[in-house]
Formats: structure tokens, C-alpha cells, sequence
């Protein structure tokens, strides 16, 4: 999924490819021509399983504790060798490989991967010819596994679900995709090879078991839970050929490898951190803040100092509404290490939208602008998150008008491509950008959109004052979009005051107004034949009315409406992050959840 950037403007600097600081980077090509030879560059060329498990957790202690280098050095001597320190190796090429999308970072992790995978294949139980053919009679014999084929079998699994995602990363068409794809569906069958090797093998020591048993819970509950929060039209076609995904088992599975022994212990945590803090509040499902406290409790009594716990204890703080504890815990992420710098791209980002929240809207584009001068990942939506909190401001100057005019026509200019496809965020802030220009240089209520689209309003309502502060400035944007001149809007005018009532509604049902919610959203579809571009906002409005419904306990119509908002529409922006939701919606509404509420609010903000 390459990220490669189109003619941009000449003043804007571009970035090196990415390397962490003081460790050389991989040598690419060349380690395809001197594999074979390797080897000979140790004077033992073999490392029994116990080392490879005690270096591991050497490794890994380090690396949680910030030490880049030092974790590194450990696996780098053995990384032609050893299927674990070869495996250790790649995934610290692959982690910011997946935080900037770079084009030259993703070839040395794939480079690092391939190794990986060569060296797995040899320790790998092997079968002749008649033995395989035998094995699709009948199921092979898991108990002649030694320990070593066992966790060769594992880091198999691992090595191709980074080379799966890397893969689709680095495509620039469909057959990446397809590629991709194909990885994870060897992957699948892989971890499914190594459960029911869990489960008949007799093992040669009880700590090979302990790790291996932590590597198949982390592996079959990841697949469990990424596949169930899939809409049913996937879900459907990969069942088709052999995927099933079921939540509550993976999410079990994840806190038991959570709290037990192993050395993916700590990945369990990372994962369950990811899912509940980050992909369930962007989906809209539950978060369960209870178990990630206690994960993070545990955690950072071991790594005090760890960005990655650090990181997501911010984002617990910036979930409940305490937004300058949260700004407080992004900076202490910032300082707590200089060698990954896409780590403080994460904070700089988080802290943007807590600043955003809190309308403090010059400290917000600030932060816009140390991304677009630091990041490589998304020029495009920092150029137009940074020119929309700059027009929300009431006294705005004039070089902060001009600086909005240069972003949005800039913005176009990075425009990526992951996957062969266009981000879709990316194509609807550039159709922002466009509607700019057409409307005079103005664009309604830019920042709060953002807010919205991003499912941020629920965490604002959190903080009394500010989700007051925000409504008030709705209602009065939509005084000036209803009644006073509308001849800069042109053929947007029906566009604009559908956005206007459409945030108005948004915000009251996260204030719990499931009444007046819906008063406002009545009013968006009433403007169904007067919207030309923004069709997105009928589909969206019909999925808020639902859990408006439900809110009120009428449980059949919000299910109908749900049913209606995804099959009714299509072709519209942003129609994939709807479907995501909607999967989410209708979960919470056939469960009887209880719905998001602006309950424990944040008194400090």
C-alpha cells in the first residue's frame, strides 16, 4: 500500500524514508542473493528454542521500556538464523512501516519478512510426497510435532499476517489486494493448524507450551474479533471460503492470554487496548473502559515509561471527557522517547482533537501544522483539518484567511493510494476543498463536521460546558445559513442547511435530547430533493434517528431503520465508515445494549 505522493508544491519539504536512530537500516534486495550464505557469519549457526525464548523476553522488556536499540541488538545477530529473532527482527521493521505508510520502509519489512519465512519453512514439519497425499485422507498425526516444528509453524502464521498486511499496503491496483488476501487466508489455515496442534501435542518442555498456547490465543482471537466487526455482506463472503470470526470467544480469548504466562502476553494487552479504545469508538460499538484500565494498570507498574501504555492511558483520559489530563499524558508519551518519531505523530494528532473539543482552535491547527511538517501518512486531511480549525475562528486575520486558501488548494497535491484505492477521507475533504472556492471562500462549520464524522461527539458531551459551547455556535451558524443571504452558497445552499441541522441533531441526541434529536433530523430529510453533493448526510441522519428510536425503547423501529440506511443507499461519501457503524448499531440494538450517554462528565474541562 505504497503512499506515493503526486506533484506537490515546491516550498513543501518532503521526508526521508523512515529509519530508527542508530540502527542501520536493512539492506533490501541483497538479503534475497546472500540468504543462502548466512549462515556462515556465526560460528554456531543454530540457537536452541529455550535461548531463542529467553532472548525474546530479553527483547521484548526492552522494547516496551522504550529501548529501540538495545531490543534490536538482541535480535539482530540471529536474524538469518533464528525464526524467532528473524521474526523479531521484521516486526521492528514492520511497526513503522504501519505508522507511515513510507514506500521504502514497507520493502525492507516485506525484505525482513521473506527472511523470516524462509527460515520458518525449514523447521516446519515437512511431509514427502505419499505422506502429503495422505494427509488429505485423513488429519496428520499432531503428536509426532516436535516443539521446534511446532513454533515453526507459529512464526509461519505471524510472519505472514505482517507480509499479508504489508502486501496490501504496498499495491498500487487490485491484484495487491488479491495477494494480500490470499496471505491471510494462508495465515488463517496456518493458526487454525496450530490449535489443533495445541491441542493434541505432548510437549517436550512446559514453557515451549506456555509460549506457544499465548501465540494461538493472540492469532485465533485477533482473526475471531476483526472478522465479526466486518458488515454481514463480507462476513458472508468470507464464511463463503472458510473465515468465521465470533467476538465474545475472541475477546475471551484475548483477556485469558491477557493475564496468563507467555511472551505475547503483552501483544494480547496491546491488542484488546487497540480494539476497545481505538476501532470500537470509531465503529460506535461498546467500550469496555474497566478491563483497559486494569490492563494499563498492570502494565505501567512493569513499564512506567512505555509510549504505548502511555499512549493509550491518554486515550482512556481523552474517552471520559478529561481532556487536559489527557493532553498532559500525550506529552509525557512525547518525551518518554526520540528514536520513533511516528509515535509522537500519534500524540501530536490526539492532542490536535482534544484542542478541538476544548474549541481552543488555534492550539489545534498548531498542531495540524506540526504534522503536515512531520508526518508522511496524510498531507492531505492535515492541510484541510488544519485550514477548517483555522475558519472557525472568530477574528481570524488576514494571513490566517490567506494561509486557509494556499492549504485547501494544496491539499489535492497528496493525495495517496493504499490498496489501489483513494482514502475516503481524503476524497471528501478534497471535495471540501472544492466547495471552498465555489462558495467564496467559506465553508460551514468545517471543524465540528470533523468532530461528527469522527464520533467525537459523544466524548464532548462528557464535558458539560463544552458540548453547551458547541451547540450554541450550531445554532448560530444555522441562523446565518437560514435566514440571512445564501448567494455565496449557490447550488449548495440545500447542502448547507441539511449539514447545519443534521450536527444540530447529532449533538442533541449525545446530550440524551432523543425528542428534539429527532425533531432536527426530520427537518434534514425534509431537504432530501434540495441536496446536490452531500447525499451522504441522508444515509447518516436515518442511522442517528434509529438509535434515537431505540433511546425512546422502540426496538422494531430503530432495527427497520437500520435495515433502511443500509440498503437504501449507496454511492455516497464515507459509505464504508456508515457500514462499519451500522454493523455496530445494529449489534447494540438486536443485544439491547445500552446506547453512548453523556453520563460521568468531566468536571475540569
Amino acid at each position: 500500500m505504497a503512499l506515493r505522493q503526486e506533484a506537490a508544491p515546491p516550498l513543501t519539504p518532503l521526508h526521508a524514508p523512515y529509519q530508527v536512530e542508530g540502527v542501520p537500516p536493512l539492506a533490501d534486495e541483497q538479503f534475497e542473493d546472500e540468504f543462502e550464505d548466512a549462515t556462515d557469519e556465526h560460528p554456531s549457526n543454530t540457537m536452541d528454542l529455550q535461548t531463542a525464548f529467553d532472548d525474546c523476553e530479553v527483547a521484548i522488556r526492552k522494547f516496551f521500556n522504550n529501548d529501540l536499540i538495545g531490543a534490536n541488538n538482541i535480535m539482530k545477530p540471529w536474524e538469518r538464523t533464528s525464526m524467532y529473532h528473524s521474526l523479531g527482527t521484521a516486526m521492528f521493521e514492520f511497526i513503522p512501516a504501519m505508522l507511515t505508510f513510507d514506500h521504502a520502509q514497507i520493502n525492507r519489512t516485506l525484505a525482513a519478512l521473506k527472511i523470516a519465512i524462509n527460515i520458518c519453512n525449514q523447521h516446519r514439519k515437512n511431509y514427502t510426497f505419499v505422506e502429503s497425499i495422505g494427509t488429505m485422507i485423513k488429519k496428520p498425526n499432531y503428536a509426532t510435532y516436535t516443539d521446534l516444528e511446532a513454533h515453526a509453524e507459529l512464526c509461519y502464521a505471524e510472519a505472514l499476517m505482517l507480509q499479508a498486511a504489508m502486501t496490501i499496503m504496498d499495491g498500487e491496483d487490485l491484484t495487491g489486494l488479491i495477494k494480500g488476501t490470499i496471505k491471510v487466508k494462508n495465515c488463517y489455515n496456518s493458526y487454525k493448524e496450530c490449535s489443533k496442534i495445541l491441542e493434541k501435542k505432548q510437549w517436550e518442555s512446559e514453557q515451549s507450551r506456555i509460549h506457544f498456547q499465548s501465540g494461538v490465543r493472540l492469532g485465533v482471537a485477533t482473526f475471531n474479533v476483526m472478522i465479526s466487526l466486518l458488515p454481514p455482506k463480507i462476513i458472508s463472503v468470507l464464511e463463503f471460503v472458510g473465515f468465521s470470526g465470533n467476538k465474545s470467544v475472541g475477546l475471551a480469548e484475548l483477556e485469558a492470554g491477557s493475564f496468563a504466562p507467555g511472551m505475547r502476553s503483552v501483544l494480547c494487552d496491546l491488542t484488546l487496548l487497540s480494539y476497545h479504545l481505538v476501532m470500537c469508538h470509531f465503529i460506535g460499538a461498546p467500550i469496555d473502559l474497566p478491563v483497559c484500565e486494569r490492563i494499563l494498570e498492570k502494565e505501567l507498574k512493569v513499564y512506567p515509561d512505555s509510549v504505548w501504555f502511555l499512549m493509550f492511558k491518554g486515550r482512556i483520559e481523552f474517552l471520559r471527557g478529561q481532556f487536559d489530563a489527557a493532553i498532559k499524558t500525550y506529552n509525557r508519551a512525547i518525551n518518554s522517547q526520540k528514536q520513533w518519531h511516528q509515535f509522537h505523530h500519534v500524540c501530536y494528532w490526539e492532542i490536535m482533537w482534544v484542542n478541538s473539543l476544548k474549541m481552543d482552535w488555534r492550539e489545534s491547527a498548531a498542531y495540524a501544522s506540526k504534522l503536515i511538517d512531520q508526518s508522511s501518512w496524510s498531507k492531505t486531511i492535515y492541510s484541510y483539518s488544519r485550514a477548517a480549525m483555522l475558519l472557525e475562528l472568530d477574528d481570524i486575520t488576514s494571513s490566517e484567511r490567506k494561509q486557509c486558501t494556499d492549504l485547501m488548494r494544496n491539499a489535492s497535491y497528496y493525495k495517496q493510494r493504499i490498496a489501489g484505492k483513494s482514502l475516503p477521507m481524503e476524497k471528501f475533504v478534497i471535495k471540501r476543498c472544492a466547495r471552498y472556492v465555489v462558495q467564496g471562500r467559506r465553508l460551514v462549520l468545517p471543524t465540528i463536521e470533523l468532530l461528527c464524522l469522527w464520533n467525537m461527539f459523544h466524548i464532548l458531551a462528557k464535558s458539560e460546558r463544552g458540548i453547551q459551547n458547541v451547540l450554541k455556535l450550531i445554532e448560530m451558524t444555522s441562523d446565518r445559513v437560514e435566514n440571512e443571504s445564501r448567494e455565496w452558497m449557490g447550488v449548495h445552499e440545500g447542502d448547507n442547511r441539511a449539514l447545519v441541522r443534521f450536527l444540530k441533531g447529532c449533538c442533541l441526541a449525545a446530550m440524551n435530547l432523543p425528542r428534539l434529536a429527532l425533531d432536527t433530523f426530520d427537518s434534514v430529510m425534509l431537504l432530501k430533493n434540495e441536496i446536490k453533493e452531500d447525499t451522504f448526510l441522508l444515509p447518516y441522519t436515518v442511522a442517528e434517528m434509529a438509535m434515537c428510536h431505540y433511546s425512546l425503547g422502540d426496538r422494531d423501529r430503530a432495527l427497520q431503520m437500520l435495515q433502511d440506511a443500509r440498503k437504501k443507499y449507496s454511492g455516497y461519501s464515507l459509505e464504508s465508515r456508515l457500514h462499519f457503524r451500522l454493523h455496530s448499531k445494529l449489534e447494540i440494538v438486536k443485544n439491547g445494549s445500552p446506547v453512548a450517554s453523556p453520563s460521568h462528565r468531566a468536571s475540569s474541562s
